[in-house]
């Protein structure tokens, strides 16, 4: 099956109302500074219009696309898996523009945040003509194709509330599950993300039926503190504690250990590239299957937590 560049690509703007939605608060901050400083001319790889408002399609290759890739990052290790199997035409959508290294709790390795496409990658990109798309703030905030809606259709959550604030919606969602236990909660989450170590922390419940989910990062504890006013027994998200080093990194760490001491919520943390990919896998290969015939092909962190 071969598409459309520019009917695929309208379409996913239509979806994300692209064209209604300010410039990407995070990403037009953090993709120019990474870029900059390690001297790479990012405004010379991307679109003009993507340079304007660092969402949707990145980067234009052959104008008709023969197989749809989607990912969380565009990381070294994702990008050099597509680069192995991807042919002229190719399209790879991701939800970040940038790479983002948080950390490890499985070793508590500290990281470096947000990081640029290599500058080889990016030439191999251009000259075998494949295009990105990416998609953040906008999709963190959609109830349709959305990195927290997934997590609730994931747990057979019905949506009963939103909170934090972001971009032109809410990036969390509180949601009423089946009753379930903290431990069995633990082990869905296990499943769900396929991830092997997953942080746990705060209170422990022999039945909870109401959740918070907050893809990505989720170690603000107001909104962790709303969510709990809204009735959240559990809290899940990708990071609990973002290992981001300086001493920004290691406030928010303090915090959330001195709420995680006073909270009653069950406070569970995935990763922040799993977390973050189930909607790639699910809800986002599903409407390309629907609305395109194509079916997507995911790639996978091959380490969620880095």
């Amino acid at each position: 099956m071969v598409v459309d560049l520019n009917r695929i690509v309208a379409a996913l703007d239509e979806l994300f109302a692209l064209n209604a939605s300010a410039p990407d608060t995070a990403m037009s901050r953090h993709l120019p500074r990474v870029f900059d400083e390690v001297g790479t001319d990012w405004r010379a790889f991307v679109e003009p219009l993507f340079a304007q408002r660092f969402n949707g399609l990145m980067r234009r290759g052959h104008p008709t696309v023969r197989t749809v890739y989607g990912a969380c990052f565009p990381s070294a290790e994702v990008i050099d898996a597509w680069l192995a199997v991807a042919r002229r035409g190719d399209l790879l959508v991701t939800h970040h523009p940038i790479d983002v290294r948080n950390g490890s709790p499985e070793d508590d390795t500290w990281a470096e945040g947000f990081v640029p496409i290599d500058a080889t990658q990016l030439k191999a990109i251009a000259e075998r003509e494949l295009s990105m798309y990416a998609c953040h703030a906008p999709m963190d905030t959609s109830l349709r194709v959305g990195t927290a809606a997934a997590i609730v259709e994931a747990l057979n959550g019905t949506v009963v509330n939103q909170f934090w604030p972001y971009g032109d919606g809410h990036a969390g969602l509180v949601a009423d599950i089946p009753t379930i236990s903290s431990t069995a909660l633990v082990d869905r989450a296990r499943e769900i993300f396929a991830v092997d170590t997953v942080e746990v922390a705060g209170a422990i419940h022999d039945a909870l039926t109401r959740v918070a989910v907050v893809g990505g990062i989720g170690d603000h504890v107001d909104q962790m503190a709303l969510a709990e006013r809204m009735g959240a027994q559990a809290y899940l998200t990708g990071e609990l504690h973002v290992r981001i080093e300086g001493d920004y990194g290691r406030r928010k760490f303090a915090d959330v250990n001195a709420f995680s001491a006073t909270t009653g919520m069950t406070l569970i943390g995935v990763s922040h590239a799993a977390s973050e990919h189930l909607v790639i896998e699910t809800q986002l290969a599903r409407w390309i299957a629907e609305n395109h015939r194509i079916t997507l092909r995911p790639i996978r962190e091959p380490r969620w937590w880095r």
